[in-house]
């Protein structure tokens, strides 16, 4: 697919909870080009502060309209500056870029949706998709799981009924639902026949690193499918740079070894489609559940 430069113009910009913000751009061209997992590569002003693009995933998708949303965290001076556009005002932006995610052909099987901090991004506008495919049948089998660090950095609750599904929710200190990581949580509460939560046919997640690594062994070990969506920092988003190479192996060819780039061979890969041991993810601390 080729690749669109576009300048948008901020349509709103809104602050959903703490230093979560959710920005809405009119972007004809790529909008409407755009599928749910992939993402743009934002120039928020000319110069060089800051010097390189910026990448955030699609959050939601309006092609009728030719806008999108992206919803993101202040971390940095590239994200505050972010927070200060105003209605009106336009970004240059670089999209859509990377693979996507692959959506289910079966319209009732069982699916987990796992987000880390804002990895939750990426997973609404597939949610919504989903949902919309399904219409009324099988959204029982649908299951959001959701963590932070603490309950203070997950989005409001209000916020999460509106997608439209269960959400289960963890925090690394238990100061809200589940206390502990994410795949402990879908682990236990898939154990439980009370709860009547079926084992996920599929699982899409998106998170820090250690998370993804975390939810890939769990995937592996009980034979679910796992689409990954890998965040990592880019200084190009189009295979350029190099700056985000991972460790992989060639399909059908597990003793093989070579490396993909997350901007050009993904954001999303399947869980064994990486060389996990290869990173050194085993000697990383538990998951944080922030997104940089």
């Amino acid at each position: 697919m080729a690749k669109i430069i576009e300048q948008a113009r901020i349509i709103s910009q809104e602050r959903i909870s703490g230093q979560i913000l959710r920005l809405r751009l009119h972007s004809p061209e790529i909008s409407g080009a755009a599928r749910c997992g992939q993402f743009v590569m934002v120039r928020l002003r000319e110069g060089t502060d800051p010097l390189l693009r910026r990448p955030f995933s699609f959050s939601r998708i309006y092609p009728e309209d030719g806008e999108f949303e992206i919803l993101y965290r202040v971390v940095g001076r590239g994200t505050w500056l972010m927070s200060q556009l105003l209605p009106g005002s336009s970004v240059s932006l670089v999209g859509p870029l990377g693979n996507g995610f692959e959506l289910p052909i079966e319209k009732t099987a069982a699916l987990a949706f796992i987000a880390g901090g804002i990895g939750i991004a990426p997973l609404l506008e597939l949610i919504a998709q989903v949902i919309s495919d399904r219409g009324a049948k099988g959204l029982e089998n649908l299951r959001l799981f959701y963590g932070a660090r603490t309950a203070a950095e997950l989005l409001p609750e209000d916020f999460t009924r509106a997608i439209g599904i269960r959400v289960h929710f963890a925090t690394d200190d238990g100061s809200f639902g589940f206390h502990g990581r994410i795949t402990q949580m879908v682990e236990e509460l898939t154990a439980e026949e009370d709860l009547l939560l079926r084992r996920p046919h599929e699982v899409y997640s998106c998170g820090p690193l250690a998370m993804q690594y975390h939810v890939a062994r769990w995937a592996i070990s009980n034979d679910v499918l796992a689409q990954l969506s890998m965040e990592s920092l880019m200084a190009c988003g189009i295979g350029a740079c190099l700056g985000c190479a991972l460790p992989a192996q060639t399909p059908g060819e597990p003793q093989s070894e070579r490396f993909v780039h997350v901007c050009e061979d993904g954001p999303i890969f399947s869980a064994g489609s990486i060389k996990w041991n290869k990173i050194l993810v085993q000697q990383m601390p538990p998951p944080t559940w922030v997104f940089n």
